[in-house]
């Protein structure tokens, strides 16, 4: 589930502003996980892990994106470029059918975009959804 440099190494979520963060909320790195390291910067960016760790348990609990994919099995065209396209690793194979881990996806809707078959839709986002909306916002004009 976690994205890898070209090297094999783990990557962080943004090299400046979140350099132990990963794209999996509650999942930190440091040391050599991320690439060569002496000892001084691997502790270094283990006291930065244990921060963030301590930051994100000290709110409670954690809040999970109310916009997730969902895929219509029916429709499916089992081509997998929903899991090439998403940028975290959200949509696995499971048996015969690609699944969405409800705890990894963050409803960015690239697999929506990119699903010839229009398999995968969104929770709160059904295309009849969309046209009340739409009928709303133009109703008084």
């Amino acid at each position: 589930g976690l994205s890898r440099s070209p090297d094999g190494f783990l990557m962080e979520a943004h090299a400046k502003l979140r350099p132990v963060d990963t794209m999996i909320d509650g999942v930190f790195l440091c040391g050599t996980a991320q690439g060569p390291k002496d000892i001084p910067d691997s502790v270094a960016q283990a006291k930065g892990a244990a921060a963030s760790a301590i930051a994100l348990m000290s709110r409670g609990a954690l809040e999970v994106e109310p916009y997730q994919a969902e895929i219509d099995q029916s429709i499916c065209g089992m081509c997998g470029i929903c899991v090439s396209i998403c940028p975290f690793n959200a949509i696995v194979k499971s048996g015969e059918a690609y699944v969405v881990d409800k705890s990894l996806c963050k409803g960015c809707g690239a697999c929506a975009a990119a699903c010839p078959s229009g398999a995968i839709k969104f929770s709160h986002f059904t295309d009849m959804q969309l046209l009340a909306q739409v009928k709303a916002a133009f109703a008084g004009w």
